[in-house]
């Protein structure tokens, strides 16, 4: 089941969403196109240098800590994939075939990191599998009202 949901980051139809942690420990969630699925690895291409978003992973990396990838596909399924940043790429051949890739579709653009998560957990989100969950796992949080009609 993992597989096919890491599949589903290569489908261009759905969004992808990275959030990193900023130093004051909030959430920096931002949409990032180029996550893809790479042979069970996820991997993202970072085009800016200074970018927050390179800070902050160059932190996780530093200190063993994690980030979070929401995906929402097509048909309107929610996931959360929590991820490690195991490289930071900069420079070799794996970079080089990246930079070409992103010359070849964006001209003015330059490559700065080429990112590898490696998934650790996956959970779906969407919310009628969330209810589902809930009423089978917890059955007893039922609103009063919702007893009272014999819910």
């Amino acid at each position: 089941m993992a597989h096919e949901i890491l599949e589903l980051l290569n489908d261009p139809r759905s969004v992808k969403i990275l959030v990193s942690i900023d130093e004051d420990g909030l959430a920096h969630p931002v949409v990032k196109e180029s996550l893809r699925n790479e042979n069970g690895d996820i991997v993202y291409t970072e085009f800016l240098e200074s970018s927050n978003t390179n800070r902050f992973l160059t932190k996780a990396l530093w200190f063993d800590k994690k980030v979070v990838i929401l995906l929402l596909t097509h048909d309107k399924r929610s996931f959360k994939i929590t991820a490690k940043p195991v490289k930071a790429i900069v420079n070799g051949k794996i970079f080089q075939k990246y930079y070409e890739e992103v010359q070849s579709k964006f001209k003015d653009f330059d490559l700065s990191t080429v990112w590898v998560f490696k998934p650790a957990e996956i959970s779906e989100q969407t919310l009628q599998k969330r209810v589902d969950e809930e009423t089978r796992e917890r059955p007893y949080f039922l609103h009063l009202d919702r007893l009272a009609k014999g819910a």
